[in-house]
């Protein structure tokens, strides 16, 4: 298993989004409070999927093959405020 960690923001904001779910293939985990994740997943290629209620989806394409911080992801809300 290699563990993959990043940290997911809101687009505009850059403020951490917490309760995000991150999917690497069958492995699942939520970000924390401070919009970080953790998540052990076997070596290989992944899209991770980014998902969270009120936001717009994203994904990351990944060739996992040891311990991998993929930095921060942007993740835009579904309604600005004006």
């Amino acid at each position: 298993m290699v563990k993959v960690s990043g940290m997911v923001v809101e687009k505009w904001t850059r403020r951490p989004v917490s309760g995000v779910r991150v999917s690497v293939g069958h492995y699942v985990g939520l970000t924390d409070a401070m919009g970080r994740f953790n998540i052990e997943a076997p070596a290989g290629n992944y899209q991770i999927s980014i998902a969270k209620g009120g936001f717009h989806p994203a994904n990351v394409s990944l060739n996992l093959v040891g311990a991998r911080n993929i930095g921060t992801i942007s993740i835009e809300s579904q309604v600005r405020a004006l």
